[in-house]
């Protein structure tokens, strides 16, 4: 198990996370979300083991992460800019992580490989983002970590490769009970592979939960008001965003129930119909209720 615990870091005593914890069990992918400049990119590299706590713990399977090189032979980190030796070709990078690392799977590499396409004759210097970041995936996940631990990993990926990697993330995950945290900015990629997630708001935990209890925090609907929706409708404080294309109206909710849905029909609602959320929805909801979200 990943265990962060009241982890605090800052820089000239100006704080960049405060007071988080956050478990990780094998088997189990755990994502982090928030707006640019909320922490995710200096929590990352603390539980990766580069930058050191100013206060609290990390400990991978009980034992700390920082300056323990047997603790990081259990970890892959893929950064969210991944440079390696520049004059290396692939080849040569391929050989290297061989050579520092004994259980890395090279049948696994070029089976992976087959999928992403690299070219391992090209020099790392001449790679684009996309494939370097394709590059650092396969590297890290072939060592056969415990766990992987991934910064904004589909950061220059097209949708194809970013739906190859999903789906290779999640076989590792089934297959070897890989434990996984990953920041990204994808919200629909974590929506699909994340068991729970952390919603950090500067420097500090918003929100954690299980994805499907995240989901069930807001209601979206979708409300057919035939003659339009009156003042009554966007006076109702239950009502945390509205918007309509004729008369039907998008609703989303907070504290949705049976109350809430005669409220609706004798305000003039025919319709009052559930419908999925998404996780980017969500976010942008509750950034926005909040009142101090810009853009």
């Amino acid at each position: 198990m990943l265990e962060i615990k009241d982890l605090y870091k800052g820089y000239d005593k100006n704080p960049v996370i405060k007071n988080i914890s956050i478990t990780v069990d094998r088997g189990e992918i755990h994502g982090l979300i928030g707006e640019n400049s909320a922490g995710k990119t200096t929590l990352i590299k603390c539980a990766a083991g580069i930058y050191m706590a100013d206060k609290g713990e990390i400990l991978f399977d009980g034992e700390p992460v920082f300056d323990n090189p047997t603790v990081k032979e259990k970890i892959g980190y893929v950064a969210d800019y991944n440079e390696y030796i520049r004059f290396y070709n692939i080849k040569n990078m391929v050989k290297m992580y061989e050579v520092f690392y004994p259980h890395f799977n090279i049948e696994k590499f070029n089976d992976f490989n087959e999928i992403f396409k690299l070219p391992v004759d090209r020099r790392i210097y001449a790679l684009s983002k996309g494939q370097k970041m394709r590059l650092a995936f396969m590297l890290e996940t072939c060592k056969e970590p415990d766990y992987l631990i991934m910064d904004e990993p589909t950061s220059g990926l097209d949708p194809v490769a970013k739906t190859k990697f999903f789906e290779l993330l999640i076989n590792e995950v089934e297959q070897r009970d890989l434990g996984v945290l990953i920041s990204s900015h994808n919200l629909d990629g974590l929506e699909r592979i994340c068991d729970s997630v952390t919603m950090l708001k500067s420097g500090e935990v918003e929100r954690q939960m299980s994805m499907e209890d995240m989901k069930e925090e807001l209601t979206k609907l979708n409300v057919v008001f035939e003659g339009g929706a009156g003042k009554a409708v966007y006076d109702m404080p239950e009502i945390l965003r509205i918007s309509n294309v004729g008369s039907i109206y998008t609703l989303v909710v907070k504290g949705f129930d049976d109350e809430l849905i005669k409220r609706l029909k004798k305000s003039g609602a025919s319709l009052v119909e559930p419908v999925d959320i998404s996780l980017e929805e969500l976010f942008v909801v509750l950034e926005e209720s909040r009142g101090d979200y810009h853009e």
